[in-house]
């Protein structure tokens, strides 16, 4: 919007008659009253008639591919979390083998230091 342009009536009578009229609207669906609901239908009979079966359409190819995706990333997590669950207990496993031979050689070291020299 230029600063240095006169405002046009013409401009905001559009305008206002445009506001106007979201504002009736508005007003006019929020005084309606709310329709009676049917019963909900099972989950298989959403239009279709009965003795009729409805062929899916097919599926666009940019669905296809994210769908395929997702199941990829998918399993990639599950393979990297079992991998990694893996790997830590081969860590853990080391850790206390490392702790056990060191508690030894620990052990063995006291002994030497306490026993009597000749």
């Amino acid at each position: 919007m230029d600063l240095k342009k006169p405002v046009r009536p013409t401009h905001v009578a559009g305008a206002l008659a445009a506001v106007l009229a979201g504002l009736s609207c508005a007003a006019a669906f929020a005084q309606t009253p709310a329709a009676p609901t049917a019963p909900a239908a099972p989950a298989g009979a959403q239009g279709v008639p009965p003795g009729m079966t409805q062929i899916e359409p097919p599926k666009d190819p940019l669905v296809e591919r994210r769908e395929a995706r997702k199941k990829a990333a998918d399993e990639y997590k599950a393979t990297k979390k079992a991998a990694k669950g893996e790997y830590k207990q081969d860590v853990n496993a080391a850790k206390q083998e490392r702790k056990t031979e060191n508690q030894a050689a620990d052990a063995a070291a006291r002994q030497e230091l306490t026993a009597p020299k000749q």
